[in-house]
């Protein structure tokens, strides 16, 4: 059971949205065990006495804090400008290994990557505004497997 507090972090669009389809719309309740949730029980802080909470408007994500163990969530309820960067990059990272997780699953089963790319924008409700950023993602990613030999299948060393 989520409390009624509410931390609010600017965030990328595309960020919220996929959340969104993970977790429900805002404000986001992660579940008790996740890693989000481990990570919030161990960064908030009580915030400053002259803090005042900005709106970021349609970028603001909103998440209802879970009851922590250790932790009063109407005292812990703050993160510092360094600790919410770190939260929005791990939720970066989670979309990126799922992004490229699905996109490859969907090559191997013979979809060519636009209808993979559709796909999956039509099913995280993105923008086709990160259509762009997503292919040149997925490029630099192709990329970086060529260079570190990580699409090399059972390479025998005899050969």
């Amino acid at each position: 059971m989520p409390s009624q507090v509410i931390l609010r972090l600017k965030c990328d669009q595309y960020l919220i949205r996929y959340l969104e389809t993970l977790y429900g719309d805002q404000p986001i309740v992660f579940p008790k065990k996740s890693h989000f949730s481990k990570f919030l029980d161990v960064f908030l802080l009580q915030p400053p006495l002259d803090y005042v909470e900005t709106d970021h408007g349609e970028n603001t994500l909103s998440i209802l804090l879970p009851y922590f163990e250790d932790k009063d969530v109407r005292s812990y309820n703050y993160l510092t400008k360094k600790r919410q960067e770190a939260f929005i990059n791990e939720i970066r990272k989670h979309f990126k290994i799922t992004y490229r997780s699905e996109i490859a699953k969907s090559l191997v089963c013979g979809l060519d990557r636009q209808d993979a790319l559709a796909i999956f924008i039509e099913k995280y409700n993105l923008s086709q505004d990160t259509w762009d950023f997503l292919e040149k993602d997925f490029q630099r990613y192709l990329k970086l497997r060529r260079y570190h030999g990580l699409s090399k299948i059972n390479k025998n060393s005899s050969d």
